[in-house]
């Protein structure tokens, strides 16, 4: 068997003994010091020769596509790329197609640890728990009465183990959960959309951009509250800047890096949190062992 050279864009540091063993016999392994091989420059330089990638998208933030795709057009004998993350819409999969690299992103590890989140989101925003605090803080506290969960109702777009753990969870507190893939008909339009709350666990697509457009969010129920931890770009930034302004929607929950130029910049019912949903201990564990399983099968050094 050939052994492989492994280059894993992250540190030595971030992975306990059983899980670099594994590395190690998968191949011939070279991390990142990032102390010392932050530059664009320096990951080129310790990936040209190799066979398989392992790319941690935590470590360059915003910049992870152009990293990427630079590290890869410069590793001609790349032929395996292992992400960290559970979507990939980071990665130019049409290059990698054209080059017959293989690329592996590692699936549910986040679910319940995002279940849960949007869980906590639900249940704040119908306490009006998050508004009421950020009042607090800037002392002008006007305390507004929120609502009890128990028999109100949820719409769940999508149908992946985190939109059913959610769907599961929600169901425990005593909510009324309509699901569904996508909007497929009239009927099933009508009870996800006309829903107390809807939450939405859609993969980040080109094809699932501004998934929420402004004739859907027209359509929600009147004072509804909508979660979305998929990524901003999968709803209609103007057309919720609107409904929030209107008390269409009562409250958004999003995760985002910004605000800055964004039509629901100011609007206090537009809650935005750093992402961090996705990050939990059990979850990072989960992250480094499914991660090391993707590498070594890519080396064809199967593991369980």
């Amino acid at each position: 068997m050939k052994l492989h050279n492994i280059t894993v864009l992250s540190s030595e540091s971030e992975f306990a003994d059983e899980r670099l063993l594994k590395l190690k016999f998968a191949g011939t392994v070279t991390f990142m010091d990032s102390k010392r091989q932050s530059s664009l420059k320096d990951l080129i330089k310790i990936s040209k020769n190799a066979d398989i990638i392992a790319f941690n998208s935590d470590e360059f933030g915003k910049y992870a596509s152009r990293y990427l795709s630079e590290i890869l057009k410069a590793s001609p004998n790349v032929k395996g790329l292992a992400l960290n993350t559970n979507h990939a819409d980071y990665v130019d999969m049409e290059y990698c197609r054209e080059r017959s690299i293989k690329v592996v992103p590692i699936l549910d590890y986040t679910a319940e640890a995002v279940a849960e989140h949007v869980i906590l989101l639900l249940l704040g925003c119908a306490k009006r728990l998050f508004i009421n605090d950020r009042r607090t803080y800037r002392r002008r506290y006007q305390p507004e009465l929120g609502f009890e969960t128990r028999g109100r109702t949820l719409g769940v777009i999508g149908i992946n183990l985190e939109a059913q753990r959610v769907i599961g969870l929600a169901r425990a507190i005593g909510m009324i959960v309509y699901s569904t893939e996508r909007f497929e008909g009239a009927v099933r339009q009508s009870s996800v959309l006309h829903n107390d709350m809807v939450t939405i666990h859609l993969p980040n697509t080109e094809e699932n951009k501004k998934f929420l457009s402004k004739e859907k969010i027209n359509r929600l129920k009147e004072g509804t509250i909508v979660i979305n931890l998929s990524g901003r770009e999968l709803v209609d930034e103007k057309g919720m800047a609107e409904a929030l302004k209107t008390g269409k929607v009562a409250q958004y929950a999003f995760e985002a890096e910004s605000l800055h130029k964004s039509p629901l910049e100011g609007i206090e019912t537009a809650l935005m949190f750093k992402p961090f949903s996705r990050l939990t201990r059990e979850s990072v564990v989960r992250n480094r062992y499914e991660w090391v399983k993707n590498i070594a099968n890519l080396a064809g050094h199967h593991t369980s």
